[in-house]
């Protein structure tokens, strides 16, 4: 007790609590992040396969081995993470391209559209997404009492 009638040491160690917690939150949060978009690129995998892209034989492989989930960063003031496909031709085959027919490019040009792989698997992933995202808060909230 201090002379003046008020213990501190209480209010001291709850700071400390709530201190500890914080830096726990902040690693908790970046694991998160990190395994969720591990998660969507394999749905995004997944995706490739069920709609047959690429299937010539390598291209399907090469697409397959380029998914990959980015390093968490910091965006805005909040901590973001990708889930991103690395090869050359897969912003063709997500979103479509003109093909320029003819021996040298010059002849008729047709739009090939794209399978839109990525849209869909975002659709698919929010739901659970969100429910990933309420088991996290319950669990720092069990951390905190």
């Amino acid at each position: 007790m201090t002379s003046n009638g008020f213990d501190t040491s209480e209010l001291a160690n709850y700071m400390a609590d709530l201190a500890n917690t914080s830096k726990s939150v902040a690693k908790k949060s970046k694991k998160f992040l990190k395994k969720e978009a591990t998660k969507l690129s394999k749905e995004q995998k997944k995706e490739i396969k069920s709609l047959g892209i690429g299937e010539q034989g390598f291209i399907e492989k090469e697409i397959l081995a380029s998914g990959k989930a980015g390093k968490v960063y910091k965006y805005n003031g909040d901590l973001t993470c990708r889930a991103f496909n690395s090869h050359p031709l897969a912003h063709l085959l997500d979103l479509g391209y003109i093909h320029k027919g003819g021996k040298n490019h010059d002849g008729a040009e047709t739009f090939v559209p794209g399978y839109h792989f990525i849209e869909k698997t975002e659709e698919a992933f929010k739901s659970g997404y969100y429910q990933e995202i309420e088991k996290l808060i319950e669990d720092i909230i069990s951390d905190i009492d």
